[in-house]
């Protein structure tokens, strides 16, 4: 056996799928809970009505980790095949080239946002209600998008250079300073939605420091050097096309989320963004294991389909498609027993019951499609892991882009609000229907590939 595969060949799979997924589990887990802690104080300590002004600014955020992963996703899968090779010092070249990309990029985007933040908020959806708490979180949090882009785009390269232990233990850092600082700043010193930005501005520098520190560490595999940095052309322009596939999703899905929030000001108000802020905590703190299970099925997948091991890529196929179901399960359990409940965990008792009222409904109706998710989802990580990569951007981009977003304006015109939140069922079950096509079709191919292949040798 080859020492450096690192039992993908050859260890039970599923102890290799939970060995892999598990740190990329607690790491996506506590990146959620960057945004999801900050609506959980300022529910209880402001009001519902402000959680709904801060959500409004997640479209910009999401702009902003679009632009870093464009640089640290591709620069880090480019320094990874550096490094594959021997070739330490184009892998550092990389390594410096993203940086100085990112510095370019976190620039350009926060120059913007000064200047243009308030009509930027008017434009992705904020209501006269809670626009004062969107500006007023808005304009502290620009200051933390440096940060921002160089921590989590850094860490990237942390994960790729082969320390996952110490790219999780940067976005853990960041969360637990933020919890710690949330009720502080938002209770104790009376700061409001202001308070809950400068407690994720705060962590976001804390996590910075320390992605610098390790790649200013001579003991790293790779490191900031002022003598590789620049922006050679040729190199720029790899790094951009290794990195605009993610870019593509991420900033669809921005732009996904803007439309959807922008809709429900029309048709909910205020109130229907509180309820679509609280969704979408949900949403992405109960469904981040699964995406988790992806990076982990990724690697054993992608080795077994180059090693042309049909059964073992196959096997953990289904091994990651059964651990997410079953976490769909619970999820489809959860909510539609305890919807009330959940609803407590980000509204005090002082909340307009209609939130609450609106929020089971919402709940209920856009997740009864969850169960069928886990199998969906997995879907898209084992097309990319067999390099379909066409076959994996449309599935990424389906459930929202192409399907979701025409439906939020058919539905309501037939259902009113209740129309919004079946079109997320309706979207998810399509979707899932589509993928099983893919599946059976690309599995079709691949065991074919496998077995032809196998003749050959």
């Amino acid at each position: 056996m080859n020492k450096k595969d690192y039992g993908l060949g050859s260890l039970d799979i599923r102890s290799l799928v939970l060995k892999l997924s598990i740190p990329s589990i607690i790491a996506m887990l506590s990146n959620a809970l960057y945004n999801i802690v900050d609506r959980i104080f300022i529910g209880h300590f402001v009001n519902e009505v402000a959680i709904g002004g801060v959500y409004v600014t997640m479209p910009i955020t999401m702009v902003v980790m679009s632009c870093h992963m464009l640089a640290s996703i591709g620069g880090s899968t480019l320094m990874s095949i550096a490094l594959g090779k021997k070739d330490h010092k184009k892998a550092e070249e990389y390594l410096n080239t993203a940086f100085v990309m990112i510095l370019i990029f976190s620039a350009i985007i926060t120059g913007v946002a000064f200047i243009f933040g308030d009509n930027i908020l008017r434009l992705f959806g904020t209501t006269p209600e809670n626009h004062e708490y969107a500006a007023s979180y808005f304009k502290y949090i620009i200051y933390g998008f440096p940060a921002s882009m160089i921590g989590f785009g850094m860490n990237n390269f942390i994960r790729s250079a082969g320390d996952a232990k110490g790219a999780m233990t940067t976005i853990l850092i960041g969360v637990i300073t933020n919890i710690i600082l949330d009720p502080i700043f938002i209770k104790t010193f009376n700061m409001g939605v202001a308070g809950a930005a400068l407690a994720t501005i705060i962590s976001q520098y804390i996590s910075m420091v320390w992605v610098l520190k390790f790649f200013l560490d001579k003991k790293s595999v790779v490191g900031l050097e002022k003598k590789s940095m620049g922006l050679k052309p040729a190199m720029v322009f790899e790094i951009v096309e290794n990195g605009m596939a993610q870019f593509s999703i991420n900033m669809a899905n921005a732009v996904v989320n803007s439309i959807i929030v922008v809709k429900m000001a029309d048709i909910g108000g205020a109130i229907g963004v509180t309820v679509l802020s609280i969704l979408g905590s949900v949403t992405s703190l109960f469904f981040m294991p699964m995406f988790g299970i992806n990076q982990g099925l990724q690697p054993i997948i992608g080795y077994n389909y180059g090693a042309r091991d049909y059964k073992r890529l196959s096997e953990a196929y289904k091994t990651g498609a059964i651990f997410s179901s079953i976490i769909a399960m619970v999820v489809f359990f959860v909510i539609m027993v305890f919807p009330h409940s959940i609803g407590r965990l980000f509204l005090n008792s002082n909340a307009d019951p209609k939130v609450f009222e609106y929020l089971t409904v919402a709940l209920r109706k856009s997740m009864l499609a969850s169960p069928v998710l886990g199998i969906a989802i997995t879907g898209t990580a084992f097309f990319s892991a067999v390099r379909r990569p066409k076959i994996a951007m449309f599935t990424s981009l389906l459930r929202q882009l192409l399907i979701l977003v025409p439906l939020m304006y058919i539905m309501p015109e037939i259902w009113g609000i209740d129309g919004f939140w079946w079109a997320y069922t309706i979207s998810d079950f399509l979707s899932f229907l589509i993928v099983l096509y893919y599946l059976v079709r690309v599995f079709r191919d691949v065991k074919r590939e496998c077995e032809y292949e196998g003749e050959l040798l």
